[in-house]
């Protein structure tokens, strides 16, 4: 009993002392002439890093840890006002009186004084920044959505952020609330992420922005005088900024300089007209605030920062309604120059998250931390925002194309789940169709069509199984050509044996099906079936191949890449038939079908390759590197003694405008490979060309239908993507918004072939193999992202001049 007394004693005592030290002060900060609100007017404790802010009512709080305590609130262009505050003080209310700016004589030059001014800000700061190596400082952020009519939702934090000269920004994540709506594993409010306008740098949006305190700020930026103000009897500056870099992205607005300091204690700016987004985003317009203060030392550092912005999507017939964002953020009780723990910075992931306080749910912001108030519209939210109130709800589209949208209300035990589904809902819902849906979701249709298989028809089945650590597939099809018809089947059995890991995988495959003479790496077999279906020139030569595939794969930790070993084992016989069907009747007769080296290939590969394999016919940038090397033997059951080596080298280089969100860049393929010994023909490669007009990048746009054949071949593609400057140039000024790209393009190669089988060509059919004889030379110009789908190509072929027109896949990055 005794024992529970104490405890009892100690809770109560333990509440009073913490009730004593964390009191919260509230109050109202107000124009003492007309009455109006000041938002965002700075509230600090005197002589400390102690401080916040006022809503848009003008209204604030802020805890503090003993009394009598000094307040002072300060406001651009009005007298700083002092209060001393006890614990019964009650509401403490500012009113704040205009101040009238004293200064000494100006001398009028012919430079606008904002030169001199921020050219002495400028200097200042290289000198306190120089000893400024890190700060604490416990943060509060708070993110609102909006549509057009009303707020959507609400996520606050309080998290205690970290600044280090050398390594950066962390934050640690201390709690979080949000309007039901938002899951928790939805909030991201934070600060770690936000500007400081003090940087040389900024990233806005993606855009490397020079700061308006940049070592070189004044080569970019125009500063102008535009008024004097004053604040505790010092006089501020008002300046404007502008630019006449008009393909640069920079800041216009407003900043203020505390005269005596030479120091910034506030920006009102946005980013210019070069910091836009091609579509689907029709409008991107941000703004952003923020106040700094010494606290009465050597640094300023940020007080806080307001974004405000608005951001339109649609295309046409699909436009969805305008996204309002707005962002407060405020820093106070900062600690400077103290060493920083290492374990911050161990991890790339700014974020993370304080386990022993991120479920405490309000008391956080309630008890313990300085928080900005919620205006009534906040407050309002808050009560009125429940978790049927979804995003989807609050921005759905118009237009033409919402009517193959199905916006299906499907309600849960909660009563609050919508899903979102595409086109036809058919028969997928409830147990209607589920034995049909069961049979066939791990089904594939295969189709084709070229002048020895003619009509191709067939079904795929792959499926993962204990826990995706095994794989099989299974295909099977029929050919209507060959002469009589012939069916193509086979199966793969996948398995990734390490419990822990994906990193190691082996697979062993067999099939019977019909394979082309020589390798794309642009075009698969469906892919060129379509010019064969209307009559041009078919892409291949073919060949039916009988064997196995075993292939052991590894992904190194730490690389992006991966090694391949592969074993083969084939027959490889010739097909002596070819047929010039077409849909449309055209009169071109198809060239004889190639003869092959008939035999059995016993072979190894090693295969290495580094990248993300994004080559998707040039609609994006790539990094890729890819090198094989491929060994035939007699020893190990072969016909043939060779060793082929091939390599595939992707690589894209910023290059003009890299400040830029789509800086120009340079987009280059080399594709090279040699061989040693007893090539057999079906083991040439081949130089891509264009799919009839269809030209992508890789393949040469000056050359149509039949690629070059090589048992050696060498190429080089390279294009500049100049995106719209061209166009903004020549005075088009929005050209950005409408996404089009102007890319300069070229490319050269050569391939050489066994004259044998040159010789063995003419014997047969009476024409050579298809090779480049000399250098194929093209040099040409695009207009990209047409529509925001397409791209139109003009090439000219250098070494056998001619125009060749054609069309392709957007470069969208």
């Amino acid at each position: 009993m005794q024992k529970i007394s104490v405890l009892f004693l100690f809770m109560v005592l333990a509440g009073t002392v913490q009730s004593q030290a964390q009191t919260q002060i509230t109050g109202k900060i107000v124009d003492a002439e007309t009455g109006d609100p000041l938002p965002a007017a700075h509230i600090i404790v005197k002589d400390t890093y102690r401080g916040t802010i006022s809503n848009r009512d003008g209204e604030f709080s802020i805890i503090v840890r003993e009394f009598p305590v000094t307040l002072v609130a300060r406001f651009i262009g009005f007298e700083s006002q002092e209060k001393v505050v006890n614990q019964d003080s009650g509401p403490v209310d500012f009113l704040l009186k205009p101040s009238v700016a004293t200064m000494g004589e100006i001398v009028v030059t012919g430079e606008d004084p904002a030169i001199a001014i921020m050219r002495e800000v400028i200097r200042r700061k290289k000198t306190w920044r120089a000893s400024l190596e890190t700060y604490k400082a416990e943060a509060y952020t708070r993110q609102q959505v909006k549509n057009d009519t009303s707020i959507v939702s609400i996520s606050e934090s309080i998290s205690v952020a970290y600044w280090d000269k050398e390594r950066g920004s962390r934050e640690v994540l201390k709690s979080k609330r949000q309007t039901a709506n938002i899951d928790a594993a939805d909030n991201f409010a934070g600060v770690s992420y936000l500007p400081n306008f003090y940087d040389d740098n900024l990233d806005i949006a993606g855009f490397d922005m020079v700061g308006v305190t940049n070592p070189d700020a004044l080569k970019y930026y125009e500063f102008q005088l535009e008024d004097i103000q004053s604040l505790d009897g010092q006089v501020v500056y008002e300046l404007s900024v502008t630019s006449d870099r008009k393909l640069q992205p920079l800041f216009e607005g407003t900043i203020f300089v505390l005269g005596e300091e030479y120091a910034l204690l506030e920006v009102d700016l946005k980013p210019n007209s070069v910091v836009v987004f091609p579509p689907p985003v029709q409008d991107f317009n941000l703004t952003y605030s923020q106040q700094f203060s010494n606290f009465g030392g050597d640094y300023w550092l940020p007080v806080d920062v307001r974004i405000e912005g608005l951001i339109e999507v649609g295309l046409v017939g699909l436009r969805f309604p305008p996204i309002g964002f707005k962002q407060v953020a405020k820093m106070n009780n900062y600690e400077v120059n103290l060493d920083l723990p290492d374990s911050l910075f161990k991890k790339e992931n700014r974020f993370t998250v304080d386990s022993t306080t991120i479920n405490s749910g309000d008391s956080l912001f309630v008890n313990e931390i300085d928080i900005i108030p919620l205006d009534t519209q906040e407050e309002m939210a808050y009560e009125k925002v429940d978790s049927n109130a979804t995003l989807e709800k609050a921005f759905k589209p118009t237009g033409f194309f919402t009517r193959f949208i199905d916006w299906e209300e499907e309600t849960e035990s909660d009563g609050s789940s919508t899903t979102v589904s595409a086109g036809s809902s058919g028969n997928s819902g409830g147990n209607n169709g589920s034995f049909f849906t069961k049979l066939t979701r791990n089904l594939s249709p295969q189709a084709r069509f070229n002048r020895v298989d003619v009509f191709y028809g067939g079904i795929k089945h792959e499926r993962r199984y204990a826990d995706n650590r095994l794989s099989s597939e299974v295909f099977g099809g029929y050919s209507t050509g060959y002469g009589d018809g012939t069916f193509s089947y086979g199966a793969k059995m996948g398995w990734w044996p390490l419990k822990k890991t994906r990193r190691f995988a082996m697979s062993l495959a067999y099939s019977a099906t019909t394979k082309t003479r020589y390798n794309s790496d642009m075009y698969m077999p469906l892919m060129t079936s379509i010019p064969n279906l209307f009559g041009y020139a078919d892409y291949f030569d073919y060949y039916r191949n009988e064997g196995i595939d075993f292939v052991a794969a590894y992904r190194p930790s730490g690389v992006n890449g991966s090694i391949r070993l592969n074993y083969m084992y084939e027959n490889h016989e010739a097909i002596n038939y070819s047929n010039s069907y077409d849909i449309v009747g055209r009169d071109l007769i198809q060239r004889p079908n190639s003869y092959i080296d008939e035999g059995t290939l016993s072979a190894v590969r090693l295969t290495f390759s580094n990248g993300e394999d994004r080559k998707a016919l040039g609609a994006i940038g790539a990094d890729d590197f890819s090198i094989s090397v491929e060994q035939s033997a007699k020893a190990i059951g072969s016909s043939w003694d060779y060793t082929r080596f091939k390599i595939d080298l992707y690589r894209r280089y910023e290059t003009f405008y890299q400040r830029r969100f789509f800086p120009n860049t340079l987009d280059m393929r080399l594709n090279a490979g040699t061989y040693i010994g007893d090539l057999p023909i079906q083991k040439n490669e081949a130089l891509d060309v264009a799919l009839g007009v269809v030209t992508p990048f890789g393949a040469f746009r000056a050359k149509r239908f039949i690629p070059y054949e090589g048992a050696s071949y060498v190429s080089l593609n390279a294009e500049h993507n100049f995106k719209s400057v061209p166009l903004e140039m020549l005075g088009w000024r929005k050209a950005t918004q409408t996404g089009l790209s102007i890319i300069a393009f070229g490319g050269i190669g050569r391939t050489w072939v066994q004259q044998e089988q040159v010789d063995e060509f003419n014997t047969r059919y009476g024409f050579p193999p298809v090779t480049t004889d000399d250098w194929h030379m093209e040099a040409g110009l695009s207009l990209s992202n047409i529509f925001n789908l397409f791209r139109a190509d003009v090439a000219y072929r250098i070494d056998n001049p001619g125009v060749y027109v054609g069309i392709s896949v957007a470069r969208f990055f």
